[in-house]
């Protein structure tokens, strides 16, 4: 279980990229969940306005992503990106703490804010790099346990940035802490970060770029990046559903909202360990076809729960299966091009779009006819489809 985190120590290299997972986490982990509030409440934005902020940010984030990380596989320093990026957010953050307007706020959250996400891409193609020496089981058993640094961040961030403006009576604070965390990776990738070992590929940039988008287009590509979308859209549609359940349906409380999603993220980051210990013995097909067996049997669960205690006690399913579900499957897509990296990387945000897209259709054609609670088996026939997609598919490489 903790081999992973002794190959970590034992690369001063890994452990910085681990430490600025949990920086670039902790950023995001002290702004999202006040968002809402900030935009609303504080800034006086419409929630029309607000819908239509939060899907321009998410379009955004993905194509930024996707072409950066496409881009930079014939980029030989790609510290020269992360620079460029953490720089973007330090200006984004520190705009909407210094100048707290609408303007500000919706320019930086849309158009600036999405670069610096980008970071997180970047950190993880670096992971990639410095395992390359590695076996396949061990490079991924690295990527999932840095996955969980930044499950880690979540687990302190929310709570902590909270309870520190509570008393404030504003929010935009947290924008503070973010742009100091934005800082933090501008002067690890300036000063920290070593060069890396591969080297920019041979050819022209914008042929290397159409014929990447060329091969994501691929229908045999888009079948598994529609499988494993399946399977990661159950964990967004259940983390909108049971929110509701516990507190409509069975009279549960706002901090118990608060209670359980703490509890969720702080199991999430054993489970990651455990998942990538048995890297060893399962293949990481397999390990994804059980979290998504688990998974869609905790949305079975949650559909029948009838106390609050319940839905306590469904935290660790939850936690054990999206545990998986949430590191896994960039190592999936990065090994479907170990020597592209960036291009394997830029598939897990196309990944969370499309398990969003799945989800808003999911939660808008169940939740009328079923109820919340119905819409749950909505949630377990995703996971199944995902899990036979992925099963027929098998894991070998990409069709040439």
């Amino acid at each position: 279980m903790f081999h992973p985190i002794r190959l970590i120590l034992s690369r001063p290299s890994l452990l910085l990229l681990a430490v600025m997972t949990f920086i670039h986490g902790s950023a995001y982990g002290s702004t999202l969940p006040y968002l809402s509030i900030t935009a609303i409440d504080e800034l006086h934005i419409s929630d029309q306005a607000y819908s239509v902020l939060v899907f321009i940010t998410s379009l955004s984030t993905v194509l930024i992503s996707v072409s950066l990380g496409v881009v930079s596989d014939s980029i030989g320093d790609r510290r020269k990106i992360m620079v460029a990026l953490a720089s973007i957010g330090v200006i984004a953050y520190g705009a909407i703490f210094i100048f707290p307007s609408r303007y500000v706020f919706v320019c930086a959250t849309a158009l600036a804010i999405p670069f610096f996400q980008s970071v997180s891409s970047f950190i993880f193609i670096s992971v990639r790099a410095e395992t390359v020496d590695l076996t396949s089981q061990d490079a991924a058993a690295v990527n999932t346990t840095v996955r969980a640094f930044m499950s880690a961040s979540w687990v302190v961030m929310p709570g902590a940035v909270g309870f520190a403006f509570a008393s404030s009576g504003s929010m935009r604070g947290a924008w503070g802490v973010a742009g100091l965390c934005a800082l933090a990776i501008l002067f690890c990738s300036i000063f920290l970060l070593r060069k890396p070992r591969d080297q920019a590929s041979s050819g022209k940039l914008g042929d290397a770029f159409f014929a990447a988008l060329k091969e994501i287009a691929a229908p045999l590509m888009l079948a598994r990046m529609i499988s494993m979308a399946s399977v990661t859209g159950t964990i967004r549609l259940a983390s909108t559903l049971w929110p509701l359940i516990l507190t409509i349906k069975l009279g549960g409380k706002s901090a118990d909202v608060g209670i359980v999603a703490g509890l969720i993220a702080f199991l999430e980051i054993p489970f990651m360990l455990i998942w990538a210990a048995l890297l060893k013995r399962l293949s990481l097909l397999a390990i994804l076809v059980t979290a998504g067996l688990v998974y869609g049997c905790y949305m079975a669960a949650l559909s029948f729960a009838t106390a609050p205690w319940q839905i306590y006690l469904l935290t660790l399913p939850a936690a054990a299966g999206a545990a998986a579900l949430l590191s896994m499957p960039l190592t999936y897509f990065q090994e479907l091009f170990p020597e592209r990296p960036g291009l394997g990387t830029a598939l897990n945000p196309i990944n969370s779009c499309l398990a969003n897209g799945l989800m808003a259709i999911m939660f808008a054609f169940g939740a009328p006819y079923f109820g919340y609670s119905g819409a749950a088996w909505l949630g377990v026939a995703m996971a199944v489809a995902g899990i036979a997609g992925l099963l027929v598919l098998g894991n070998a490489r990409r069709s040439s």
